[in-house]
Formats: structure tokens, sequence, C-alpha cells
């Protein structure tokens, strides 16, 4: 939602509390026994409001946060991106770093998912995996069929796949059903949004966005209540502006008289 939008959405809202208020100010005619009626009208009608109006602004709070921390540094994150293969990964890596706002981009390592296999399986893979290629680093090995593994420098991915598929068929009678290579490319933030957009335009899957600017986004969405609380906020508003406008008179006439003793004083 742009900033144009916002407003016109903080707008209506504020249109439909003029009409609550205005409801509120006809109590004398329509007379009091009608309050809880207007008090009513007030929730519901806030209610509506925070629905349509509130909770849409609301929820674009915190990439609303993440445009601050863009404009306000120069910040740098780090896009985790898994794709195939059979995906000509020299040509990406080269479009990659021809992006305006692309600083980096490097192969990170490489996922297979295989056949499930035992504990004592996993174990002897865990043991292995470092001597079967000494370029694997810090790997992982879940028994439900998912190894990952990252290595140095700029190991070429579809020998480290081959290897570690050969490996586990003849070591270990392992199929590999699917493998996928993981590059890491690191962006300004300003950049993210057209990186992110081109590789899934590619069917490349977006693992992960960390750096300052989503680390905002994180934490704004995590000190953020319910939208549900904040609509039900809004009808409290609308029930509070129907109290204000139906003792509107004593209001205004209780000020009028502190006034006047301040300035007796």
């Amino acid at each position: 939602m742009d900033i144009i939008g916002a407003i016109i959405y903080i707008f209506l809202f504020i249109l439909l509390m003029v009409f609550v208020f205005s409801m509120g100010l006809l109590t004398p005619i329509i007379g009091k026994k009608d309050i809880i009626s207007v008090l009513a009208i007030g929730f519901i009608v806030g209610l509506v409001g925070g629905t349509f109006f509130i909770s849409p602004i609301y929820q674009e709070m915190p990439y609303v946060v993440g445009s601050v921390y863009e404009t306000i540094g120069d910040n740098n994150e780090t896009i985790t991106a898994e794709l195939s293969p059979s995906i000509d990964e020299n040509s990406l890596i080269t479009e990659l770093k021809q992006k305006e706002g692309v600083i980096s981009v490097s192969n990170k390592g490489i996922v297979l998912k295989t056949d499930p296999f035992p504990e004592d399986r996993k174990k002897i893979i865990e043991e292995k995996i470092p001597i079967v290629d000494e370029n694997f680093k810090n790997f992982s090995v879940q028994t439900g069929g998912l190894i990952s593994t990252n290595f140095t420098g700029n190991y070429d991915p579809s020998t480290a796949i081959d290897t570690l598929s050969e490996w586990l068929m003849y070591s270990s009678g392992i199929n590999v059903k699917y493998s996928s290579v993981i590059i890491q490319i690191n962006a300004k933030s300003n950049s993210v949004n057209e990186i992110t957009d081109y590789l899934e335009s590619k069917n490349i899957v977006v693992n992960s966005i960390d750096g300052p600017v989503q680390n905002a986004i994180n934490s704004t969405k995590e000190s953020m209540i319910d939208t549900n609380y904040m609509i039900l906020i809004s009808g409290i508003i609308g029930v509070i502006v129907a109290i204000i406008s139906i003792f509107f008179d004593n209001i205004t006439e209780g000020i009028r008289r502190i006034i006047i003793k301040i300035r007796n004083r």
C-alpha cells in the first residue's frame, strides 16, 4: 500500500468516527434511553472501520519500518536462494552481478533429498562426509532424507553433488531423489525487492533474506499485536468517540468552567 492509499484509508476511518460523533450529538433529541444503541453503533462502526481501513495499514507497518531503514542507512542484505542444478549457474551469476545493487554472488553449498535412512547410518554419513571431500564444511544430516553441506572457495557445486550422490549410492545404497544448489547474494537493501522478483521469475526459490532491514521488519512483526486485537481496539475507539459525543455538552461546559477559574486566579 502506498502513502496516498494509506492517507485515504485513514480519512475514511475518520469519516466513520465523525458519523459516530454525529449520532452521539443527537442523544438530547432522541432521548437518553437510546444511549446504549448509540454506543453499540459506535462499536460496530469502529469494528467495520478497523477491518477495512485500519488493519490493512497496520499489516503494512513492518514494511514501512523497513523502508525507513533503507532510507536512513547504507545497508546490505544477504539473499539465500536455492536453484536446480539444471539451471546454468554461471550464466545466472553473471546476470546477477550485472544487476544494480548486487555486491557479490557466491556458492554456499548443496542440498540433497534422499531416501530415508536409520540413525546408525546417519552417524556413519556424518563421520565420512569430511573424508569423502575435504571441501565439504558445516554439513547437516537428517534421517528423513535431507543432507546439506557448505563448501569452501569456488568449489564447483555440480562436482559436489556428483561426488556426494555417488558415494551415498555406492557406500549405503541411498538414492538421491533430487538436489539443489545454494547461492548467496550480497546486495544493497534498496535493490532486494528487484533481485528477489528476478529470481522468482526464473523459478528460483528464495530461502531467506538477512540483514538490518529484514531484521527491522521481523522485529516489528514480532512486537505487533494480532490484527484481530487491532480491529477490537478500533471498535473501542468507536465507543469512546460515542461517549465523548453523548456527553459533549457536559465536557465543554466543564472545560469552560476550568478555564474561567484559571483566569480568575
